[in-house]
């Protein structure tokens, strides 16, 4: 498995580049927003654990709390809202870092061409010369989970929450939080719960280290 190394990046970028001081706080963002993402990550899996024991089969406490009934209501509601918050952070920050990652290889292969109040990931792709990078990109870009997480930011940011909710299995014997379908634009998403919600906003993320691996490949080292 690839490392993105970026102590590496950082020395070639203090020892050749004259706007090494800002560049430097790009890549201390993509490292921050990562580590951001984990923190979001861990939450949002977390979440409902100190109030519901979702592996208990009896689900008679599980189904209080649907019901308005448990003396824990109060709690339940919170743990409801740190669920939702964490979701919508591990979603926004994995999706940030491929723009602050472009802001990067804007400057370091494109030379900044791509004005700042333009540059993104999809016009980075578009703009690189054919190497590595690009086909990465071009093949990030391209993915379900990556078209599905765009599209959800998008919502949420402009529009309107996607529905999230908690549920009891019966016929399903999942219990659990569930984040809602949605639509945007002219696309259909179907609902997810909330491990494979998270599996594929991880699967995304992840990424960013295969493409930071390939930059350094080819900045640091001049392989394209």
């Amino acid at each position: 498995m690839p490392q993105w190394d970026l102590n590496e990046l950082r020395e070639f970028i203090r020892a050749e580049r004259s706007d090494s001081e800002e560049l430097l706080d790009i890549v201390h963002s993509i490292d921050r927003y990562n580590w951001i993402f984990l923190f979001h990550l861990d939450g949002a899996r977390d979440a409902l654990h100190e109030v519901i024991d979702v592996n208990n089969p009896d689900q008679k406490e599980a189904m209080s709390f649907v019901l308005g009934a448990s003396g824990r209501q109060d709690e339940y509601h919170l743990a409801k809202i740190a669920s939702e918050a964490h979701i919508l952070g591990a979603a926004h920050s994995a999706r940030a870092i491929y723009d602050v990652f472009a802001f990067l290889v804007n400057r370091l292969l494109l030379e900044n061409c791509i004005p700042e109040n333009r540059c993104n990931i999809q016009l980075l792709a578009a703009e690189l010369p054919s190497s590595c990078i690009k086909y990465e990109l071009e093949t990030l870009i391209e993915s379900y989970w990556f078209g599905y997480m765009s599209a959800f930011v998008n919502v949420v940011k402009h529009r309107m929450l996607v529905r999230h909710s908690f549920q009891v299995g019966f016929s399903d014997p999942y219990t659990g939080i569930r984040v809602g379908a949605f639509e945007y634009n002219g696309k259909t998403y179907p609902p997810y719960k909330v491990r494979d919600f998270l599996e594929g906003v991880l699967e995304v993320k992840n990424k960013i280290v295969d493409c930071g691996a390939l930059l350094n490949k080819q900045v640091v080292r001049g392989e394209v």
